[in-house]
Parts: structure tokens; sequence; C-alpha cells
């Protein structure tokens, strides 16, 4: 699993650790450590369509690019890579039309 510092970056939620582990069903899935700004460290877990979005959302050539990055720019890889368009609102929780 690649690691990050134990620190956030500027008071926002931020990917300390990400690795490929296996599903229940056997199948891949990429699960995201995250620290949020309260200081709590949470696992964030991504099925393989989800993770591959992700990835290519953020430019990302392995699990490993995405340690230090901030959740917000995940975010926008995961929702920026389907289709449909429209912007993900963390504050709403879903995409804006």
């Amino acid at each position: 699993m690649s690691q990050a510092g134990p620190r956030g970056g500027d008071g926002e939620a931020v990917v300390v650790a990400a690795e490929v582990s296996a599903g229940h069903d056997g199948e891949a899935e990429l699960t995201l450590s995250v620290r949020f700004e309260n200081g709590v460290v949470a696992p964030v877990v991504l099925d393989a369509e989800a993770g591959f979005d992700v990835l290519a959302g953020c430019g990302a050539s392995g699990a490993g690019d995405l340690v230090g990055r901030p959740w917000r720019q995940i975010l926008k890889g995961l929702y920026g890579a389907g289709a449909g368009g429209g912007e993900y609102s963390p504050k709403l929780g879903e995409r804006d039309a």
C-alpha cells in the first residue's frame, strides 16, 4: 500500500494511502484511505470500474499516484470521467445539471 505522511494539506481531506485489493466477490477494488479535516482516516472502496475512472480522470498511472491528492480531486476524477457530464457537488452529494 502506498502511503503519505500523517497530515493532510491545507485543512482539506486528502488521500493518505491507496491499494488495489480483492473484493468479497474476488473482483479487484481500489481502496483509498482518506484523512478528513477532523483527522479521522477512513477507507473509501471503489469497484473496478469506478477505480479506473478515478485513475483516468486524475491522469494517474497507478494507485500510488493518488496518494497525497486532495479528496476533491478524486471526486472530480470520478465524476469527470463518466459519461453524462455535470460536476459533483460534495455539499449536495449529487451531480449538478
